[in-house]
């Protein structure tokens, strides 16, 4: 290869999708780290438990009413027709106004069921944050459909940096939960201001259409099965948690969470963003081999991926003790249990992506069908031995099951090369295993210190 070709290899690749989206999830993690280390100094751990509660009720509503709207968009013929957005933002905001509404009336009854009564007016005032999504512009769709992945980028990164740097303000000020409820909420009203100012001429206008409702409703009627299953699957270890724990111990829980799903945005967006149309693309060409595009596209991403996830489950323990005092010593646990799951996500996700794009329309309902057979046998399991630690490691092993289901589903279509997946859990394994010899030295280092 000649230098000029090197450069424009490394242009290319240098403002590619897949640059932008690498990009933001090493800021928006950076950024994570920095505002979970400063935030648990300035409040109390049971402000974590009561932010985590409200989300997981938020997250009910929202894929309760999930009705498809970017992969509509990006799919349709008239995805950049002024008047077709026109009549999908309008749409969109019906449903967001409409989610508010809902979820503020039964904030109270919500909060009852979760045996925590006293925070209905947190979840009433975090359903503001529906209205503020439904004002947004049509961009996180369209910027997809027209490959303006670096603007997304920025938007996405915008916003983190907005909601860190308020948050940390308000917590300053009144070192309380509220602040970052407050945060939560100015975030999302910044972002949708922002999808305007980056995203120029994407401005909307209110068009009723009952054509375009029609269409949208035959279009979202598959997707509410999947999605109902999908939030079983994210949401039922904290709506059965939060039962069982106290909201201190259910705050470190929380934390652990949020550590170990900090690779999902890239996994997920990666994935979708850039490897799913690469599979579409060669499916229709009829051209290059899938199973061949599959792993030559997914492979280096996918092992540094497992790398970087493993090492963080090998190196808990380092992890929490650098990040927070020593009342959040707990996550260390949570954490490396969490971490089994989260280490196959991007392997898993590119796996449904290829067996969608070659026509296996049902590799979602089916992956989250195992999944959930997976959680009622583990959970009735862990709730007759009254075992929380138990039911978490069933919640951290449920991608294990999924990535059975996608690996026979993948030898269905002449897709799966056991080798490369082989290969992958292996790297995961050194991952982890370099993770952990890393954290003992640290953490002898670390107390020497002390």
């Amino acid at each position: 290869m000649t230098p000029r070709n090197l450069r424009q290899r490394l242009i290319k690749l240098a403002t590619g999708g897949a640059a932008s989206i690498i990009f933001v999830a090493v800021c928006s993690n950076l950024l994570r780290i920095v505002s979970s280390a400063t935030l648990t100094r300035l409040l109390d751990v049971k402000a974590f438990g009561i932010v985590g509660l409200v989300t997981t009720v938020a997250f009910v509503f929202t894929l309760l009413s999930d009705i498809g709207v970017q992969p509509f968009v990006i799919r349709h013929a008239q995805g950049d027709d002024p008047a077709f957005l026109d009549e999908i933002w309008t749409l969109r905001l019906i449903r967001s106004v409409g989610l508010t509404l809902i979820m503020a009336a039964t904030a109270r009854p919500a909060a009852v069921a979760l045996g925590k009564p006293e925070l209905y007016p947190v979840i009433m005032l975090w359903s503001l944050n529906f209205t503020l999504d439904g004002l947004a512009s049509m961009a996180f769709a369209t910027a997809v459909r027209e490959r303006q992945l670096w603007r997304l980028a920025m938007l996405d990164l915008g916003m983190s940096l907005c909601q860190f740097i308020i948050s940390v303000m308000l917590a300053l000020i009144f070192r309380s939960y509220w602040a970052l409820l407050a945060a939560m909420i100015l975030g999302s009203a910044f972002k949708s201001l922002l999808s305007y100012l980056i995203f120029p001429h994407s401005s909307r206008r209110l068009r009723l259409s009952r054509e375009r409702a029609r269409e949208m409703w035959k279009f979202s009627r598959f997707i509410a099965p999947s999605s109902l299953m999908t939030l079983v699957i994210l949401q039922a270890d904290k709506l059965i948690l939060v039962r069982m724990m106290p909201l201190a111990i259910f705050g470190l829980y929380t934390l652990a969470v949020t550590i170990s799903s900090a690779g999902g945005a890239l996994a997920t967006n990666y994935c979708r963003r850039v490897l799913y149309p690469a599979f579409a693309e060669t499916v229709r060409s009829g051209g290059a081999s899938l199973r061949v595009v599959f792993y030559q596209k997914r492979r280096w991403m996918n092992y540094l991926y497992m790398v970087a996830v493993g090492g963080v489950g090998g190196g808990a323990g380092l992890i929490v003790s650098i990040l927070y005092d020593h009342r959040y010593q707990g996550v260390t646990v949570y954490l490396r249990l969490l971490c089994i799951s989260a280490t196959l996500v991007l392997a898993n996700t590119a796996s449904e992506e290829v067996l969608i794009a070659s026509g296996n329309l049902r590799a979602t309902l089916n992956a989250n069908v195992v999944r959930m057979l997976w959680l009622i046998g583990g959970v009735s399991v862990a709730l007759v031995n009254g075992s929380t630690l138990f039911l978490v490691a069933i919640f951290g092993l449920v991608e294990v099951a999924a990535m059975a289901n996608y690996w026979f589903n993948l030898r269905k279509m002449g897709l799966l090369d056991l080798r490369e997946e082989l290969a992958g859990l292996l790297v995961a394994g050194a991952g982890a295993g370099l993770g952990y010899a890393v954290a003992e030295l640290g953490l002898i280092f670390l107390h020497a210190g002390r």
